[in-house]
């Protein structure tokens, strides 16, 4: 699922899904060819057990994701990625979006 810089999405302690964003616009606005070179997720929160695997970039290079997993019910967390573009000088840039874990 593509998310928006500031979302807030809920999720329960026992999913493990799919997360990302689509940054096609901005990347478009940088220039012809310019794609995602490299990609890297950041969780913050009040604990640890929000965790993230199967990071990647889809979709030519234009779209991030990552599977989020756990979590404890109640807590927030703040998800970040931060990505560099293959562009000479590379665009350094980040988006995040918060999570709430509810049981569902």
């Amino acid at each position: 699922m593509s998310r928006r810089p500031g979302d807030q999405i809920v999720k329960d302690p026992a999913s493990d899904e799919p997360e990302g964003f689509d940054w096609t616009t901005y990347l478009g606005e940088l220039g012809v060819g310019i794609i995602v070179n490299t990609s890297t997720w950041a969780i913050a929160g009040p604990d640890s057990a929000l965790t993230k695997h199967d990071e990647s970039i889809l979709s030519g290079s234009l779209k991030t994701q990552l599977y989020l997993a756990g979590g404890t019910a109640g807590a927030t967390y703040t998800v970040t990625n931060h990505i560099v573009t293959n562009s000479a000088p590379p665009v350094v840039d980040e988006r995040s979006f918060q999570v709430l874990v509810e049981n569902r």
